[in-house]
């Protein structure tokens, strides 16, 4: 069965979703050379994908890029004043800077859901504090394969892959999460 066929029988993202990346999801999808599920989620499920002007900083003073083509992203620099919202400056300045901007996104009268994609365990614990949604590189190849981004194969392949990047996971989070994507 060709791939737009499969595409089309899955589930469609039923909410708007908003985004908003820190540097950490991005570097473990750079790791496993997938950075491109991001356009491919925001074309196929509709979300808006925010990087912040502090995570685009972080990349350039370590002398990289984010590798993201797309002309839909969203960059935002001035739009949220960081200061005005409570996170705790023991953050980096991409982590403050996608939670603050996330924090406004879900506290305006937007229909659009916005999570904040990190790995970072300061930065999740910080979003869970302040009633923000949170997603890291796990839950966001879950997303892709729920949604028909990629399949089920896919997902299994880059979750395989996980152990051999920067990401720091157990054994035990990563076979549970294996296990929520061959039960889709």
């Amino acid at each position: 069965m060709p791939r737009s066929t499969i595409l089309k029988k899955q589930k469609s993202c039923e909410k708007r979703y908003m985004f908003v990346f820190d540097t950490s999801t991005i570097i473990v999808l750079q790791e496993l050379g997938c950075v491109d599920l991001i356009d491919s989620i925001r074309r196929q499920c509709n979300v808006k994908i925010i990087i912040p002007q502090a995570v685009k900083n972080e990349f350039l003073r370590s002398g990289s890029q984010i590798d993201i083509q797309s002309n839909d992203i969203v960059e935002i620099s001035t739009e949220v004043d960081v200061h005005a919202v409570d996170v705790p400056q023991s953050l980096g300045e991409g982590e403050r800077h996608a939670i603050a901007i996330a924090y406004a996104i879900s506290k305006s009268n937007s229909e659009s859901v916005a999570l904040v994609i990190t790995d970072d365990l300061r930065a999740r614990r910080t979003c869970k504090k302040m009633g923000i949604k949170v997603l890291g590189t796990l839950g966001l190849i879950e997303f892709a394969k729920r949604y028909g981004v990629i399949t089920k194969e896919e997902a299994l392949n880059l979750l395989k892959r996980i152990p051999s990047t920067s990401l720091h996971i157990t054994q035990e989070v990563l076979e549970e999460v294996r296990s929520k994507i061959i039960s889709q």
